[in-house]
């Protein structure tokens, strides 16, 4: 990447803007989430409506994701993220003025538009701001996304149970900080020092086969865990406020918190040890977590669930975050694009699909019946991960001697 003259380098406060629209961007997905047992009671809608509009944010973000990163490697990250912010300002003005579950899923659309390319620009233009600070703009931006989710769900939730407005009040907050940092990208001047060089085009999803078991480890691990993070941001809310006997739906803005506060935590402290143990280490403990997690509500005790939900959050980091970064270290730079997009398909396809079949399930038996069937699945899906990985291994030890070269040997072993 060529260099930035000095009067064209990106302003001191450019990076904490960057990081803060990170963070609004991820709140922004979460602020609905506490919402849907009231939005479901004034609609009367089933369970299965839930689980269509929490589907419909994440089929759209996947294309902004795929497309976005290619529009700002071209036009400018400013460009592609002052949009974003104005379909982030489109959803949540749809959300305020709802009347009826159909603006909820056109609302949902909109954010996840937004915040698709948010997460994937915000994070490019942090590389240009700082590039110096790259393995540390990771762990800064994986808990800029969590402490927005916690953040949001929390304030959200403590309106709702208050009775303050909630359906109107942490969309008018959420947006006018929307506006503010909209601003402030007006007058940010472009990180991009390519910006209008680079040719225009959409990564084609693929996998080459050097790589395809670590592919394969990655995306069970992390599929996992989004499906679980899918369930949570949707149906464990009310599911958890049932099971617990807690009425007003703060209980289950303490749930989502207790996922994503423990996540930051958990890859925060993962972050110095090899990407392989930490990714094992979280598919192993999310599956037995899942299995744990059965009895701990069936138990009705509102602290067991809340600490059952942090358990598995933590888990869910750890699982998420090794799976990532174990493949990331493997990837040939010629062909990251493709492979994250596939990565993204599959992870937020993982997303989507359980998170339907469960409110299918929810809204044709309960979300108290369909849980334990999900938590055993889920559970089954990270023992299948863990399996790979140790096939994986006995095949990389047989072929090691011919394929890698002696010397390379401890390099490798502090990637992994």
């Amino acid at each position: 990447m060529q260099a930035l003259s000095p009067g064209r380098r990106p302003q001191p406060w450019s990076y904490a803007a960057l990081l803060v629209l990170l963070m609004l961007g991820q709140a922004t997905s979460a602020i609905p989430s506490p919402l849907y047992s009231l939005y479901a009671e004034k609609w009367d809608y089933p369970p299965f409506l839930t689980t269509v509009i929490f589907a419909a944010y994440g089929a759209v973000a996947v294309v902004a994701i795929l497309v976005s990163g290619p529009l700002s490697d071209r036009y400018g990250r400013r460009p592609v993220l002052l949009v974003a912010v104005l379909l982030l300002l489109a959803g949540l003005a749809v959300f305020a003025f709802a009347a009826g579950p159909g603006y909820l899923v056109v609302a949902r659309m909109l954010n996840g538009a937004g915040i698709g390319a948010i997460v994937v620009v915000g994070g490019a233009a942090l590389l240009d701001v700082n590039p110096q600070r790259a393995a540390h703009s990771g762990t800064l931006t994986a808990i800029a996304f969590n402490v927005g989710i916690a953040v949001a769900a929390l304030g959200t939730a403590a309106l709702a149970q208050m009775g303050l407005h909630p359906l109107l009040l942490p969309y008018l907050a959420d947006a006018l900080i929307a506006f503010v940092l909209f601003v402030l990208l007006l007058v940010m001047r472009e990180p991009h020092a390519s910006a209008s060089g680079a040719p225009l085009g959409i990564p084609r999803p693929q996998v080459p086969k050097e790589i395809r078991g670590r592919f394969a480890f990655a995306v069970l691990g992390a599929g996992a865990a989004w499906a679980v993070l899918g369930v949570c941001f949707s149906l464990e809310p009310s599911i958890a406020s049932h099971a617990a006997q807690v009425d007003g739906p703060f209980f289950g803005g303490v749930v989502i918190a207790a996922v994503t506060l423990s996540a930051a935590c958990a890859q925060v402290v993962s972050a110095r040890y090899p990407a392989r143990t930490v990714a094992l280490v979280g598919d192993t403990a999310l599956a037995v977590l899942m299995l744990a997690g059965i009895a701990g509500f069936a138990t009705g005790d509102a602290v067991v669930i809340i600490v059952t939900v942090a358990l598995q959050g933590g888990a869910y980091g750890l699982a998420f975050g090794g799976s990532l970064r174990h493949l990331t270290a493997h990837i040939p730079a010629e062909r990251r694009g493709a492979v994250m997009s596939m990565f993204y398909l599959l992870a937020y396809g993982a997303l989507i699909t359980p998170t339907l079949l469960v409110g299918i399930g929810a809204t044709v038996w309960s979300g108290t019946a369909i849980f334990p069937v999900f938590s055993v699945l889920a559970a089954l899906v990270c023992f299948s991960a863990v399996a790979v990985e140790w096939v994986l291994g006995r095949r990389g030890r047989r072929l090691e001697p011919t394929r890698v070269p002696a010397t390379q040997v401890p390099g490798l072993s502090e990637i992994d």
